[in-house]
């Protein structure tokens, strides 16, 4: 049984916040910084020039094949053995994203929260609550999700209450790194913002599928928006060369909030940010995986698949890298041309060719 739920716009773009900017805003901001310096905001406006760019092809490539997931449409665009082979890229790169994004969360828990608590307890949990939601279903999910996006409007709460710690001058002198540093910077958030491409597995559960691309960009933007905001708190409050030490720039920069002696402490607020964007990011990802494995398979039900999945979900979170600074020597270095170049950019650009050039999908829907 295929899922048969629909999510209006608002979930999906709801959606897709909760699919980059949980982690996006725990890690983006150190890495963005230690390349670009002050001038690390600028790399996210480059960024998000390229997340749009991706969001159109991506979407494009989706309307031309109406109700069709992206597992789907490479097998009708290449043929069955290369459309399998693209496939099972596709539901490895799923798994590979759902591993990191959990291993990312047992870090923060365990560095900056309980470090006393095994790794593996933090795993486990995410992935159980995000394999409850996932066999629940796309909607519950969705619904899930409504409940807690509202509080990503904290982040820009945090921002106003932290200004009275901000200096301008820790901005000077713009674009002082030069063109190459912003443009290295840009490539981390935009191998986040590229993550979009996962919306190709919900396109065919849009009730209206026709305003993809308003969704995808609105979602792009947003996305954009918040990063912005959390680069340049840490920056305004920090400066380039602490923001770039610490690990976690943005939980840092709101613990320093205190109005009055009495509003203090937010690092708690903005926990639960993240712990439940958490949850939903790993779910996305984890409910893309089993519904593109059992369609590869050519199974009808895709929920035989939970479990199973969330056991290599968890033992892969465990067994990808040593330590945290081989994670984040992995986010930095080989994420953004491994995610951007292949499967984010490289593999959509040639199957939307492909389809062009062999007069597949309908047309008139890009």
């Amino acid at each position: 049984m295929w899922e048969q739920a629909k999510i209006d716009g608002k979930q999906a773009v709801m959606l897709m916040l909760s699919m980059v900017l949980p982690t996006a805003i725990l890690t983006v901001p150190s890495l963005t910084v230690r390349l670009a310096k002050q001038d690390a905001w600028l790399s996210i406006a480059v960024a998000v020039l390229a997340g749009l760019l991706i969001a159109r092809l991506a979407v494009s490539l989706s309307l031309l094949f109406p109700g069709k997931t992206l597992l789907e449409y490479s097998e009708e665009i290449l043929g069955k053995a290369a459309g399998k082979v693209v496939g099972l890229l596709y539901i490895w790169w799923f798994l590979h994203m759902g591993a990191v994004v959990i291993r990312e969360f047992g870090v923060f828990l365990v560095t900056a929260i309980m470090p006393e608590t095994p790794i593996i307890v933090f795993h486990i949990v995410v992935a159980a609550v995000a394999a409850y939601a996932v066999r629940s279903g796309l909607e519950v999910l969705s619904r899930f999700n409504q409940l807690f996006i509202p509080l990503t409007g904290f982040l820009a709460v945090a921002f106003v209450l932290s200004v009275k710690d901000m200096q301008m001058v820790r901005l000077l002198p713009v674009f002082d790194t030069g063109l190459l540093p912003v443009l290295k910077g840009a490539a981390v958030p935009a191998s986040w913002m590229g993550e979009i491409v996962v919306f190709t597995m919900f396109i065919p559960s849009l009730k209206n599928p026709g305003e993809a691309h308003r969704l995808a960009a609105l979602s792009v933007l947003l996305i954009g928006f918040f990063l912005t905001l959390s680069i340049l708190e840490a920056l305004l409050i920090f400066g380039p060369e602490i923001t770039a030490a610490w690990l976690f720039p943005t939980f840092n920069a709101v613990r320093v909030v205190s109005i009055a002696g009495f509003l203090e402490r937010l690092e708690s607020v903005i926990t639960v940010v993240w712990v439940a964007g958490g949850f939903i990011k790993v779910g996305v990802f984890y409910y893309a995986a089993v519904l593109g494995s059992a369609q590869w398979a050519g199974l009808k039900d895709y929920r035989p698949l939970v479990i199973p999945v969330g056991v290599v979900l968890v033992s892969l979170s465990i067994l990808l890298h040593e330590n945290v600074a081989d994670m984040f020597a992995f986010l930095a270095l080989t994420w953004p041309p491994y995610a951007l170049l292949v499967f984010e950019g490289g593999i959509p650009l040639l199957l939307l060719a492909a389809a062009l050039a062999g007069g597949k999908g309908r047309k008139g829907g890009r």
